[in-house]
């Protein structure tokens, strides 16, 4: 008979929590279009999804998450874009308007 010890791996690899919360901070970045002081999660969601990066190939395979950190890592910086876009159209229609009188431009 076999016992249920013999039966189950030397070691199973765990997901790296860092590349989790960097997935999550992306997604939630992404959310800068309509509220830029998102930019701050959008950082942090790239500064971990890099560590997860290194911890997973530092861990010679007791790691896993590389593609999660991956997705974290983009998002991150899609949301960093976001929250830039919105303001930089804001200052540059601000200053547009400042420069000409308050006029928006004309259509035709």
């Amino acid at each position: 008979m076999i016992s249920p010890i013999s039966q189950q791996p030397a070691f199973e690899a765990r997901t790296d929590s860092a590349a989790v919360v960097s997935l999550a901070l992306g997604f939630v970045s992404l959310s800068g279009l309509v509220f830029p002081p998102m930019l701050a999660t959008a950082i942090m969601g790239i500064v971990l999804g890099w560590t997860a990066r290194r911890r997973i190939a530092a861990s010679q395979g007791t790691l896993k998450g590389g593609w999660l950190a991956i997705a974290g890592l983009v998002l991150s910086v899609l949301g960093a874009f976001c929250s830039l876009v919105l303001p930089s159209f804001v200052v540059g229609v601000w200053v547009y308007a400042a420069f000409h009188g308050g006029q928006l431009p004309s259509g035709a």
